[in-house]
């Protein structure tokens, strides 16, 4: 990759623009292009760079502001901790029950001492105890710009019969009428399904399943599998934006197979396992039987991020020289 040219190596306070540029130099020869970063914060900055370079150039239209829901990922035991809650939170019911129906979302208002009171869409007031946390799931609520011909992503599954949704799937708007949102495909998001975000920018996680014409991948940082999942995205052409040319090129010799590894390793040394363990390697601390499981620095996800996928390894040593990335050591 990089004696063909496709790793630039820029200031980190350019990056943002660099990547922008390209991403409009491949839009304007038809390219489906996505942007894959490494970690979230990069995302938000690579997605206003993008956006602001599209509005400059009245590629989008007026932007309006929309509510979008981002999960908090509670499991049931903070959920049925009281202290957790407070107003302004949202409720998202995933069953029916007496109180909600399905995907009827309730906004917390305040929180007693055995229950917290929510507040439905027609302005009643309800109250949830403890008792009905299996039905729900908690959401907190941050603003959204939204514009014709954006893209989104859409961040939850929905099958219902007059709307279906995959998780992670990317859309594109077509138009906005009275605070609906009408896609490029014919859909139209639902009054009550607020699960979207840009769908500019994703980490390596979330892009694996999607393929482009040509992917741009941004980051200082980036461990082996993550990185062949990213570059692999692209059908036609990859292109990698780097402020430390020598710290991408040493990640990405590293394999998070080996840490994940040596983290069982020495569980079971404490564990006083060591002479029943014969897969261990005395030497190196490693488990070969726990060689499979891959870990991931880029994990220090917020915890209202999806739940990251798996990511494939076999082979990545054949499959990164396939692609001639020229970046391992």
């Amino acid at each position: 990759m990089e004696k063909l040219g496709a790793i630039r190596e820029v200031p980190i306070f350019d990056r943002g623009q660099i990547v922008a540029d390209l991403h409009r130099e491949f839009r304007a020869e038809g390219r489906d292009t996505l942007v894959v970063a490494g970690t979230h914060a990069e995302i938000s900055q690579l997605t206003e760079a993008i956006r602001q370079d599209r509005k400059e150039r009245g590629e989008l239209g007026v932007g309006h502001s929309f509510d979008r829901y981002v999960s908090l990922q509670w499991t049931a035991a903070q959920k049925q901790e009281l202290s957790s809650y407070e107003s302004g939170l949202i409720l998202q019911f995933h069953r029916d029950t007496k109180l909600a129906k399905r995907h009827e979302s309730l906004e917390v208002v305040r929180v007693g001492p055995e229950s917290v009171v929510a507040r439905k869409e027609n302005g009643e007031e309800v109250t949830v105890s403890p008792k009905q946390t299996r039905a729900f799931s908690v959401y907190e609520r941050q603003p959204i710009e939204i514009a014709t011909c954006d893209s989104l992503m859409l961040t939850a599954n929905r099958r219902g019969s007059e709307f279906k949704a995959t998780n992670g799937e990317l859309v594109k708007v077509k138009s906005l009428d009275g605070g609906a949102i009408h896609l490029e495909d014919g859909r139209t998001l639902p009054a009550n399904y607020h699960e979207f975000t840009h769908g500019y920018a994703v980490t390596a996680h979330r892009s694996q399943g999607k393929t482009v014409d040509t992917v741009i991948i941004s980051a200082d940082a980036m461990k082996k599998e993550l990185f062949y999942v990213a570059a692999s995205r692209g059908r036609s052409e990859i292109a990698v934006v780097t402020s430390d040319r020598e710290q991408l090129r040493e990640s990405v010799g590293v394999s998070t197979m080996r840490q994940s590894a040596i983290e069982l390793a020495r569980k079971q040394l404490s564990a006083h396992n060591v002479e029943r363990s014969a897969g261990v390697d005395l030497v190196t601390g490693v488990n070969r039987s726990a060689g499979q499981q891959i870990g991931d620095q880029h994990s220090s996800v917020p915890t209202h991020a999806p739940e990251p996928e798996k990511t494939p390894h076999a082979g990545l040593d054949r499959d990164l020289g396939g692609l001639g990335l020229g970046l391992g050591h």
